[in-house]
């Protein structure tokens, strides 16, 4: 059986890919994805302390590095082409900062950055802080396919997260294709095209698209007409309520209640927040 691609979905403010209250009734339990790659002309991008609840954030970046600290007590450097997971549970602060690889001289370069957020389940929404930092070396990758997440040919990705879930970043030439039968119970998933335009049993998925699957586990045949990089996601469906205040999703206002006097009373460094 064939899985094809059920719809295109573009964009909000050419970043954002699942935001909108449907499109994450549809993809749970994956209920955000920022995808994009800016041409930086400054030292790198800084984004300051802010707060997270109820989710697990998996990062994934090409063309810098990361600096990371949290209240959690993570204060670490995530190389490129690395992975990080945070599992904000009850309630964490982080900052972020993209930097310039000291490597590079140019005053222009390429940062291109894939966050994925996913919703807890109840059991851990409330749960303590869990982080990761996988580097890059220590990813697997079989011909032309890096493993993420999941498993792929028989070979596992490190990164241990609470989801039945496949994440893979792959290479095509010109004229090449690559087929993928998804796990039977992964019957929510997307493709992200990240270089070129990709097309799936001949059906076109533009370059600033994310292509959302259909509701199966049938097999992918992915082609591509010219160079082409993409990433496919397959997760277990999750269907749970969603209560959500910024940063912050939880399956009940209870919950979210609880979560968010947790960080209010978080302190990082000599503040409190």
């Amino acid at each position: 059986m064939k899985r094809k691609l059920k719809r295109l979905q573009p964009p909000r403010n050419g970043i954002q890919y699942i935001v909108h209250p449907e499109t994450r009734e549809e993809l749970s339990p994956f209920v955000f994805f920022d995808a994009r790659t800016m041409h930086r002309h400054d030292e790198g991008l800084h984004i300051g302390m802010h707060p997270h609840s109820g989710i697990g954030i998996l990062t994934y970046f090409n063309g810098g590095e990361l600096l990371h600290e949290d209240t959690g007590g993570n204060n670490d450097t995530i190389r490129e082409g690395g992975i990080q997971w945070i599992r904000a549970g009850g309630g964490v602060w982080h900052e972020e900062h993209y930097q310039k690889k000291p490597s590079v001289q140019s005053d222009s370069w390429p940062l291109t950055i894939h966050q994925l957020w996913l919703q807890l389940p109840p059991e851990l929404e409330e749960s303590s802080v869990e982080y990761q930092n996988i580097r890059p070396e220590n990813l697997p990758i079989i011909d032309n396919v890096k493993v993420i997440a999941g498993t792929y040919k028989k070979i596992k990705s490190p990164l241990k997260v609470p989801f039945e879930m496949t994440y893979l970043d792959v290479v095509l030439e010109a004229g090449e294709h690559f087929t993928f039968s998804s796990p039977a119970s992964q019957k929510t998933g997307f493709i992200f095209p990240r270089i070129g335009d990709i097309h799936l049993h001949g059906e076109k998925i533009p370059l600033g698209n994310l292509g959302i699957l259909e509701s199966n586990d049938g097999e992918l045949l992915i082609e591509a007409n010219s160079h082409s990089r993409f990433v496919l996601i397959t997760t277990l469906p999750q269907k749970l309520p969603k209560v959500v205040q910024g940063g912050s999703m939880h399956t009940s206002k209870e919950a979210m209640k609880r979560s968010l006097d947790r960080i209010q009373k978080l302190q990082f460094g000599s503040k409190i927040f």
